[in-house]
């Protein structure tokens, strides 16, 4: 029945209905527990919770061995009415097979990749689980949480055979399946006779300068890790000023400053361990100047034309094969000393001086200058004429000369005025020619022309200057000619400057961008084009004098001729797909709440389109794709903006039947029902429009306002007229009873437009005074105490 203040409605009946229990087969919910196996460590608790379900509520009983369990102070079973909520977790995929990366009789070391897919959340830690081979069962390896994916088992029974097995964890607390298992592995020591490994660099004679350092490298392998010792003459070298051996478990270096002749010989590395022993000679040769030629030196067969000399060579060649000797004469007249020279000699400067020259004045003067590092001689040709002579192959010297009168000189270099500067400078006296170079370069290599002109004439003398120095640097760019993914060919020009001899040989030398260790890739290359599989080369020219400066080469990436592909664009296929086709697509998302980037497809896409799922409700995700082709994964795009995950909504349907209920003159009353559709979300409100003598309604929610529903016919405002009525409770259509001295309440609703007029009366007769009566819009009172006959 329905009931409202006036009343209830006639009653509505239903069909019988049976009522009893609705019931369900007891069922257990096993995925919290682990492959229904429960790993403890002894001396923890053991604690096992699983969900029951089941109407009318089942009985539980727990059994172990086939035995009722015996509950005891340590042991103690709880059942509850419902279990806790369990959130559904994507499951964590297995980790790769195990497989051993080291093995000695008691310890065995394994190592695995990660699982494919982690369950959307990072994973946090694995278990290893070992298994003695042929029957034993699965047992825990490590008792602390692992997170690398490498991890050495000991404590293990030599030559037992064990398989291994991994379980990922991840940060939601799901666990996957066990991986694969390992191979049998055996617990043995696994003896690899040592190996030395160098650069091809240390297999031919190491050659340098004196004053230079060296350092020798090499890299060690075998099983168990070898003892290494240097030694040299027999004896093993020891740490000093100057020289240094270091060792790690598996390199070792020499390193020696400022080396000298002694410095150089065979170092001798030894590794040894107990399957056997390796051993590689390095060669060492440091190049010095010869010494002096072993004395004396004897003259023989002398005759007016020539006589015969003869010597013993060096006792030090320095190193590298004596080529020749230099032999020196000084010519004196009739065999006798100058005696008219006169030698002025500082610290910057030396000049010699001969007065009244004549013909037989006329040679080779040769000066030489030494200090503790070695000695210079140049040679200077001397020609007695009437008018002056000048100085050849002058580098520093001062000439005399004579002239009558006295003569004006001009310097020209390489066709231009020799100009005067901090280390070039020139003069002349009544007597005398100066040029000074200091500290000679490649700058100063050229032709000079010295003019003296006096009126008895003009003579020029020519001076080749030849600086004799290392290289100057390749011509360069360095071109990279062709590039694969493991080699890179490179070419470059000559140097413009030779050092005054011709180029032995270039070294080319590659470092990898990510760091500063320069290698060397031929040392005595002949030709100017090189192939290397690095990314930076620089190359450098040799003489006999030494190396000159490095030629460095743009950075190179060494890589196929396919690139990888673009990314997309606005969430469509790249525009460039690396000179190979685009083979499929990896889709990635991104919670707001967490830190990484997670995939979403396991298997590659080749659609333009994807359906994500596994997301969960009000979490905000953005996503990204990139392209994958022959060569890898390329670049992804840029992310998307973040979408909320949740049921689609719209804009609410319109209002059910709107109508009018009431008018007066100067309102309308209006009422509707809600919409059939809310569009997914709680209507918030209504908007209620007119327009003359129309109206209609529409709902709103957080989409927006939605379509609306207009009120049928024309609508004025006026007021209604109803006829009067009299809303009385039947019971009060009866006679009433009252006993004497009590009160009379009769409480009557009014209903009426205009609003009724009321009269109460009795009898057709006014009421007494004793009658109290309250006349509302809605309703009247008659209230009369003491009631009596």
């Amino acid at each position: 029945m329905a009931v409202n203040h006036s009343g209830r409605s006639i009653p509505k009946e239903s069909k019988p209905i049976v009522v009893k229990d609705s019931t369900s087969l007891p069922e257990f919910d096993l995925r919290g527990v682990c492959h229904k196996t429960v790993i403890a460590k002894a001396g923890d608790d053991i604690k096992v919770e699983i969900p029951v379900m089941g109407r009318p509520r089942p009985t539980v009983s727990w059994q172990k061995d086939g035995a009722a369990l015996k509950l005891t102070q340590r042991t103690n079973v709880e059942t509850t009415a419902a279990s806790e909520p369990i959130l559904a977790l994507d499951p964590v995929d297995p980790p790769g097979q195990p497989v051993p990366i080291s093995v000695n009789k008691n310890a065995i070391t394994i190592q695995w990749t990660k699982p494919e897919y982690d369950g959307g959340f990072k994973i946090t830690g694995y278990i290893v689980e070992k298994r003695e081979l042929p029957a034993g069962r699965w047992m825990r390896a490590n008792f602390t949480n692992i997170i690398e994916t490498t991890f050495t088992v000991s404590g293990l029974t030599q030559d037992a055979s064990y398989e291994f097995r991994i379980i990922a964890r991840n940060s939601a607390g799901a666990v996957s399946i066990p991986s694969e298992p390992s191979d049998p592995i055996i617990c043995k020591d696994d003896i690899i006779e040592p190996r030395i490994m160098v650069d091809a660099i240390f297999r031919d004679v190491v050659l340098l300068k004196a004053g230079e350092s060296f350092k020798l490298e090499a890299d060690i392998a075998g099983q168990p890790t070898p003892s290494m010792v240097w030694t040299k003459n027999g004896k093993e070298v020891e740490n000093t000023m100057k020289l240094e051996v270091r060792f790690t478990e598996l390199t070792t270096t020499l390193t020696n400053k400022d080396s000298i002749r002694p410095d150089g010989g065979e170092f001798i590395l030894t590794a040894t361990n107990v399957g056997g022993f390796a051993k590689h000679i390095f060669n060492v040769k440091v190049l010095d100047r010869p010494g002096p030629p072993v004395g004396p030196l004897k003259v023989t067969d002398v005759t007016a034309e020539n006589c015969a000399l003869s010597w013993a060579p060096p006792a030090d060649d320095g190193g590298s094969k004596i080529e020749g000797y230099v032999i020196e004469k000084r010519e004196s007249r009739d065999g006798e000393p100058v005696e008219r020279a006169i030698i002025d000699s500082t610290t910057s400067y030396t000049s010699l001086i001969i007065e009244n020259v004549n013909r037989f004045d006329s040679g080779k003067y040769n000066l030489t200058v030494e200090n503790s590092s070695g000695s210079k001689t140049v040679t200077v040709q001397v020609r007695v004429l009437d008018t002056p002579s000048a100085p050849q192959n002058l580098k520093i010297t001062a000439v005399p000369y004579i002239a009558r009168p006295k003569a004006t000189v001009s310097w020209v270099k390489d066709g231009l005025p020799l100009k005067r500067t901090s280390r070039v400078n020139f003069g002349a006296t009544d007597t005398m020619l100066n040029l000074t170079i200091k500290e000679a370069t490649k700058d100063d290599v050229g032709h000079y022309i010295i003019t003296l002109t006096n009126t008895a004439g003009e003579t020029k003398a020519d001076i080749g200057i030849v600086v004799l120095d290392k290289p100057g640097q390749p011509g360069g760019p360095v071109k990279v000619e062709e590039v694969t993914s493991d080699s890179v060919t490179i070419s470059w020009n000559p140097p413009e400057y030779d050092g005054g001899c011709t180029i032995k040989n270039y070294i080319v030398e590659k470092r990898d961008t990510s760091t500063t260790t320069w290698m060397v890739v031929s040392s005595n290359l002949a030709r100017t084009k090189i192939k290397g599989n690095e990314y930076i080369f620089r190359v450098r020219a040799v003489n006999q004098y030494g190396v000159g400066a490095p030629l460095e080469s743009p950075p190179v990436i060494i890589k196929d001729p396919y690139m990888l592909p673009g990314s997309p664009k606005n969430l469509e296929a790249p525009s460039e797909d690396g000179g190979s086709p685009v083979t499929g697509y990896i889709i990635e998302k991104h919670d707001k709440e967490g830190v990484r980037w997670t995939r979403c497809n396991r298997q590659t896409v080749t659609d333009l389109s994807f359906k994500v799922k596994g997301l969960l409700e009000s979490h905000n995700y953005e996503f990204r794709v990139a392209a994958e082709n022959s060569v890898g994964v390329g670049e992804p795009s840029s992310p998307t903006v973040f979408y909320k995950a949740l049921d689609p909504i719209f804009r609410p349907g319109p209002p059910h039947n709107p109508r009018v209920t009431d008018t007066t003159r100067t309102s309308v009353f209006l009422s509707w029902g809600k919409p059939i559709s809310d569009g997914g979300c709680e209507i918030q409100g209504y908007i209620v429009e007119c327009c003359s003598t129309t109206f209609r309604v529409c709902a709103i929610n957080k989409v927006g306002v939605g379509e609306h529903a207009d009120v049928a016919g024309i609508v004025v405002a006026k007021d209604r007229a109803d006829e009067p009525d009299l809303d009385i409770d039947p019971e009060l259509r009866k006679i009433v009873t009252i006993k004497a001295g009590a009160s009379l309440r009769l409480f009557i609703p009014i209903k009426g437009r205009p609003t009724p007029t009321i009269k109460w009366d009795k009898d057709e007769a006014s009421l007494k005074e004793t009658a109290q009566v309250e006349i509302t819009s809605s309703y009247t009172l008659l209230v009369i105490d003491k009631m009596s006959r």
